[in-house]
């Protein structure tokens, strides 16, 4: 009887050490959610909080984009400038393109934002595959591009939108707090989860990512892959910007100036290895919220009146370390 139920605790302990193990992600965002909400009740305002759900929201669109292409090894530093320009277009479209009421004109208006956003993320990708140029040049390069092209369609001038359907539309919350924008994150999330797990379309990304070789020898097309990652990276860096203009209810070129930095951070938080191959969407949202968290947590504690970089310094220390607690388990590996 005693050894059956010292068996049963050791198996409760030890699934108890799993699901942490396996949920270490979760579990941290919910002792800084209680945290920072013990802190200071501010924390927990509708204001608040529907304000840090919008920024989650355009931040894990650009992270989720960006893991397509951290999956298969490579990087991508022009998901700011891309997002930056989409609020530009989107904004420039309205005033400058208006086709027979506001919904056709804010449509088209889209689906431009969109098609830009396809036509960079395809460049960046055939430099990258065909040419063999390296990721990091080549979207650094993108940077520079994107946002000159920004900054010249509206002269450096933030642009105001000029159709409140879309903002309004946008800044739609259910029950008061929860932003639309966010359920709709939350639903391409789920969507993201499926096929990255599911399917043979997700899987590839994987298997590119894991050995660019092994991939071409059992009959993946890499290059395609390869082009496709960075074609999502980019066109989900455009419906951030979207997002981000409805908030800002304006478009300027540097409106999401090194969130590009942001994502990569909560994509490596989130366990996807910057050499290619492992990592789980799921993940990278907990990561996402876990900087968003932190970053009410150092306004709320003063520690930003310290300075105004404290920020960036506490998220660098926080990588470093996750990169080494990963290192030691490859090497237990």
């Amino acid at each position: 009887m005693i050894m059956a139920l010292k068996g049963k605790s050791i198996m409760t302990f030890g699934a108890i050490k799993k699901f942490l193990s396996n949920n270490s992600l979760l579990l941290i965002v919910v002792l800084l959610f209680a945290f920072t909400s013990a802190y200071n009740s501010s924390f927990l305002t509708t204001i608040n909080l529907s304000g840090m759900l919008i920024q989650i929201s355009y931040m894990t669109f650009l992270a989720m984009g960006l893991t397509f292409v951290i999956l298969t090894g490579g990087i991508d530093l022009s998901i700011g400038a891309i997002s930056s320009l989409s609020t530009v277009i989107i904004a420039y479209s309205m005033k400058n393109f208006f086709l027979v009421n506001n919904t056709v004109t804010l449509v088209v208006g889209i689906l431009l934002v969109m098609l830009v956003c396809f036509l960079i993320g395809l460049l960046n990708g055939i430099f990258i595959a065909d040419f063999n140029f390296p990721p990091i040049i080549v979207t650094l390069c993108m940077t520079w591009i994107a946002t000159g092209l920004g900054n010249t369609i509206i002269r450096g001038t933030p642009l105001a939108l000029k159709i409140p359907d879309f903002r309004r539309f946008l800044a739609i919350k259910i029950a008061g707090v929860i932003p639309i924008t966010f359920i709709i994150t939350l639903a391409v999330l789920v969507i993201l989860i499926w096929v990255l797990n599911k399917t043979r379309f997700g899987r590839e990304f994987y298997a590119v990512g894991s050995s660019h070789y092994a991939a071409f020898i059992s009959g993946m097309n890499v290059k395609m892959v390869l082009r496709k990652a960075y074609i999502i990276s980019a066109m989900f860096a455009g419906v951030a910007g979207l997002f981000l203009a409805a908030n800002l209810n304006s478009g300027y070129a540097t409106a999401a100036q090194n969130w590009e930095l942001y994502s990569i951070a909560a994509v490596v938080m989130g366990g996807v290895s910057l050499s290619g191959g492992e990592g789980s969407i799921l993940n990278v949202f907990f990561g996402v919220i876990i900087l968003r968290i932190l970053n009410k947590l150092v306004v709320f504690t003063g520690l930003s009146n310290i300075s105004g970089f404290i920020e960036g310094i506490i998220i660098g220390a926080i990588l470093v370390l996750v990169l080494f607690v990963n290192s030691i388990k490859k090497e237990r590996v």
